[in-house]
């Protein structure tokens, strides 16, 4: 696995950020299952709520130039409550990777292959994930743009083609939601899709110090917000009532595609890019953790803000990484496959789990922790221009 940095422009972080959303952006039943016709607005209000979550990761990055996630929690806290906050971060990309590679593995498991055991699925793709990383997670990125254009491509066709199927009476009664529901719905919305791209803290410093890392994570939540609306517009309207009780609304949208009995079956082209997507999404966790882990573990994280008179600290510091690496990514892959096989014991629970905890779950280590930072950051007005001693 290559750790460089400096290697990817604002563009692709840009796309990057959209794809990592869009694998959740096309799960959307555990927030229609709450909020029904009234969804499409909580991408709005959710990517609002999400605004000072993003606030707070530009504030810690732009505090500390060419830093990660796990480098900063250093600089902060020192060497040991650093290393016991930057465990609580890895514990949570691992658990988001071991989730989404389940959600994967429920989805072809239950939809496309029903024969084939959730474990084969899920080696199968986690085997795919380290190939990924082998290859080097910047050039998974530079792909980004082309895998978003097929995104909004697939979606975009598929629209059209399910424009006959529409009733747009389905949207309304409009903002019928109890007051706890449009909370719960909002809340769920920030937490769940958007407040991940925390894992985005451990890429930045690829951007170099010189780029603003905040206006290209905006961008792509706010395209992310715009898809989710129209996704679930879309669904709404194609499926009526049956939208709050399915757990896939766009895989069971894609089945009412009929072009004069020709052109069917496009529910198999959602499947293929959402296994893209998630191919992505899981990519990107693993190498957060990975990178996070070899950094703790090879304990050479210097304290020092601004690079040393060399300028080689870092790079030198990711070329030794490099050697540990591939054994760590092995290592991670096996654990989230067997991680994966036990999170949860049906869909309905995984379900019923994000539309309930896991909000809360993931604002504490999404806005609570990075907060707790940036708040400690203030007090003892540590900048680029200092020295934290460990």
């Amino acid at each position: 696995m290559k750790l460089e940095k400096g290697s990817i422009s604002p563009k692709e972080l840009m796309f990057s950020v959209f794809c990592f959303m869009q694998g959740t952006v096309l799960r959307s039943g555990f927030i229609i299952s709450v909020t029904r016709q009234d969804s499409w607005a909580m991408a709005i209000t959710g990517f609002l709520l999400t605004l000072p979550i993003l606030a707070v990761y530009t504030g810690l990055l732009r505090r500390f130039p060419g830093k990660n996630l796990i480098e900063i929690d250093d600089i902060v806290f020192g060497p040991v409550f650093g290393k016991i906050l930057s465990a609580f971060y890895l514990f949570f990309f691992v658990s988001l990777a071991a989730l989404n590679t389940r959600d994967l593995g429920n989805f072809v498991a239950g939809y496309m292959m029903p024969e084939t055991p959730i474990a084969a699925v899920t080696l199968i793709f986690l085997v795919g994930c380290a190939y990924t990383l082998r290859k080097g997670i910047e050039n998974l990125m530079h792909l980004s743009v082309l895998f978003s254009i097929i995104a909004m491509g697939a979606l975009a066709v598929n629209s059209i083609l399910l424009l006959k199927d529409v009733q747009p009476e389905f949207l309304r009664p409009f903002f019928q939601l109890k007051f706890s529901e449009f909370v719960q719905g909002t809340v769920s919305v920030a937490a769940v899709p958007m407040g991940e791209i925390l894992a985005f803290t451990m890429i930045t410093p690829m951007l170099g110090k010189d780029k603003k890392v905040g206006k290209p994570l905006l961008l792509g939540l706010a395209l992310s917000a715009t898809s989710m609306a129209l996704v679930i517009i879309r669904d709404i309207i194609t499926l009526g009532p049956l939208v709050a009780i399915v757990s896939l609304p766009s895989f069971e949208s894609m089945r009412y595609v009929s072009l004069a009995g020709i052109l069917t079956r496009m529910e198999s082209i959602y499947a293929v890019v959402l296994v893209i997507l998630f191919l992505f999404k899981v990519s990107i966790l693993l190498y957060a953790f990975v990178l996070g882990l070899t950094q703790m573990l090879s304990g050479k994280s210097s304290p020092r803000i601004n690079p040393d008179p060399a300028g080689q600290s870092y790079e030198a510091e990711q070329r030794r990484g490099r050697r540990s690496a591939p054994p760590l990514v092995l290592i991670s892959v096996a654990f989230v496959f067997f991680y994966s096989l036990f999170v949860f014991e049906s869909v309905m629970e995984n379900m019923n789990w994000g539309a309930t905890t896991a909000p809360f779950f993931s604002l504490t280590f999404e806005f609570l922790l990075p907060a707790v930072s940036l708040l400690v950051v203030c007090l003892r007005k540590i900048d680029k221009a200092q020295e934290v001693r460990a």
